[in-house]
């Protein structure tokens, strides 16, 4: 990913040697100053290469997980040769941010709700999202067809309410109010509740499912059942 070029493919050539020059500053979801010379084929090759001084994204395999899922859906979203407005710029906020955040999760959430808004895919949150009536103060069921939250009047009485809590954090982060985020307690349910409602959106505009999407929500059941996401309209996310 580029910020100039967007999506690019390149080789490494002889990477894996013991003297290469290369190797060392080529690592999974690294930052990196890159010269690529014109390859034969569809790939370039990589000629120099020098790591940009800040994050690392190393340790647990949670963590690792995490940034395969901004590093998934950017590769998703762009095409080859195409540079995407913000794409390249959010992926090393989100990067960095995972890289520093001792709850990976929060992170991810976070690259999720902005990545909807730079696509233009972000959920109506202050509005019913058929009638446009402003939502009261209360639980609400969110519906990824309609676009939104729904009132009382436009949800159908089985479509479970996601809890107020989650809606004021979601509205947060649509903010764009980083500082404010990292200083907020969530419980793994408020954390299933924001990943239910924003996994359930991002998929219901994505052609097929993420690979890391579905590895993270298998770990995620494994190992914190108390950290379920959130039915919504029937489907447990």
């Amino acid at each position: 990913m580029t910020r100039e070029h967007g999506k690019v493919g390149a080789i490494a050539k002889g990477v894996r040697r013991p003297e290469s020059k290369l190797g060392p500053s080529l690592e999974l979801y690294g930052h990196v100053d890159l010269l690529l010379a014109k390859g034969r084929g569809e790939l370039d090759v990589v000629a120099q290469v020098q790591r940009v001084p800040g994050y690392r994204i190393e340790g647990d395999v949670e963590r690792m997980a995490h940034a395969a899922l901004i590093a998934e859906l950017a590769e998703r979203v762009c095409e080859d040769r195409h540079p995407l407005d913000g794409v390249y710029e959010l992926v090393v906020l989100s990067l960095a941010e995972l890289s520093r955040e001792t709850e990976p999760r929060r992170a991810s959430a976070w690259f999720l709700m902005s990545a909807l808004d730079l696509l233009g895919y972000a959920p109506q949150l202050m509005n019913c999202a058929m009638c446009e009536r402003p939502l009261a103060a209360a639980p609400a069921p969110f519906s990824a067809e309609a676009g939104g939250f729904l009132c009382e009047k436009c949800a159908l009485p089985s479509m479970p309410a996601v809890p107020l809590a989650t809606i004021k954090v979601l509205r947060l982060m649509a903010a764009g109010d980083l500082a404010t985020y990292r200083r907020l307690k969530l419980d793994p349910a408020l954390m299933g509740s924001l990943e239910g409602v924003l996994q359930t959106q991002l998929e219901h505009h994505l052609d097929r499912r993420l690979k890391s999407l579905t590895f993270l929500n298998s770990m995620t059941n494994s190992l914190s059942p108390s950290g379920e996401r959130v039915r919504v309209r029937g489907k447990e996310e």
